[in-house]
């Protein structure tokens, strides 16, 4: 039977389809392979931009407490942090968090409010260096920051607090002060009894700052705790 010309081709003999299969399996696998380091390689760059901007975001946190950066400003410390992370997503392109908690906190018993260090209830300062301030707002109608005042004095693996002022305009309000879980003192009132009293706590953390970073798409990420004090 003779084909016609549009119908003619090639027909592998069942040696020439041996020797010819090998090869053209042999091709797919090498796209296959190409294709899969190249996301090898995609993957690996964005796991080490990740790793490397949590490692510098971890040293600008120790300078900013080392230099006194969180310290004597008008805004609360934790605003400095929030801005910190906004400009490391706007250079990198990367998700960011950076979480401050702080240790150092009071409880408005009158009013059932918690109070925390490093928000606009409380204004740090640095007095030497291995000596802080902490000066707690508890009532907004006057504001005096001394409600109360703590004085942080660093020691060798401990801190030693000392309650140096509680001074408000309503005497039936008292506050309960604490070190993270730890009561430090109960019911402090005006002109409290205990003013220049001092309780010394184990470690010198004041400040523990949680780090996350990740790839928008989920790829890599990164996460670490900086403790600081």
């Amino acid at each position: 039977m003779k084909l016609r010309q549009d119908q003619r081709g090639f027909v592998l003999s069942g040696i020439a389809l041996l020797l010819v299969l090998p090869a053209m399996l042999l091709a797919a696998s090498c796209f296959t392979i190409i294709e899969m380091g190249g996301e090898a390689t995609a993957l690996q760059a964005s796991a080490d931009k990740v790793f490397y901007t949590g490692k510098d975001i971890e040293r600008m946190i120790e300078n900013l407490w080392e230099y006194n950066l969180l310290f004597d400003n008008e805004n609360n410390a934790n605003a400095t942090f929030a801005e910190l992370a906004e400009n490391y997503r706007a250079a990198t392109g990367l998700l960011v968090d950076i979480t401050p908690s702080w240790m150092l906190w009071s409880y408005l018993e009158t009013r059932d409010e918690n109070h925390y260090a490093g928000t606009i209830d409380c204004r740090i300062e640095r007095v030497g260096p291995n000596n802080w301030r902490y000066h707690f707002e508890q009532l907004w109608i006057i504001i005096d920051y001394n409600e109360p005042i703590l004085l942080v004095t660093k020691l060798n693996g401990s801190l030693r607090i000392t309650l140096e002022e509680y001074d408000t305009f309503f005497p039936l309000y008292r506050s309960d002060i604490y070190y993270s879980d730890n009561k430090l003192w109960d019911d402090v009132i005006h002109n409290d009894s205990r003013l220049g009293g001092n309780v010394v706590v184990d470690g010198t953390t004041q400040l523990i700052v949680s780090v996350h970073v990740r790839d928008p798409r989920g790829a890599a990420q990164y996460s670490s705790t900086v403790e600081l004090g």
